[in-house]
């Protein structure tokens, strides 16, 4: 179920166009410790769009690191770089709660 939403969310992120980002700042995610580092490394693929939208477990953001690496050739991220990161993902982007999903939901995260 895990893989499953962790390969449902990194769809999601192989959809933002380039230009898009080009305009983004740190600004478009929550403050919180490790905001920087998330927004440097998370949008040279990708715009922050698909990152708000998703909504995982420390363990599913942390699977799909591994996910992105492996399927997509992006950089190993390890040690510090990857904790902060993923520390930070869960903290501002966890699971929704059972009552906030529902119309204009990911129906692969709901079952």
């Amino acid at each position: 179920m895990r893989t499953r939403a962790a390969l449902a969310a990194a769809a999601l992120l192989l959809a933002s166009p380039a230009a898009a980002r080009a305009q983004e700042t740190p600004e478009a995610l929550p403050d919180a410790p490790g905001r920087e580092e998330t927004f440097h490394t998370c949008v040279a693929c990708h715009g922050t769009a698909v990152i708000r939208r998703s909504r995982l477990s420390r363990e599913g953001w942390d699977e799909l690191m591994n996910w992105m690496t492996e399927k997509h050739g992006m950089a190993p991220l390890e040690g510090e770089d990857r904790r902060v990161i993923v520390d930070y993902l869960a903290r501002v982007f966890p699971p929704a709660a059972p009552q906030q999903r529902g119309r204009g939901g990911n129906p692969f995260l709901e079952r």
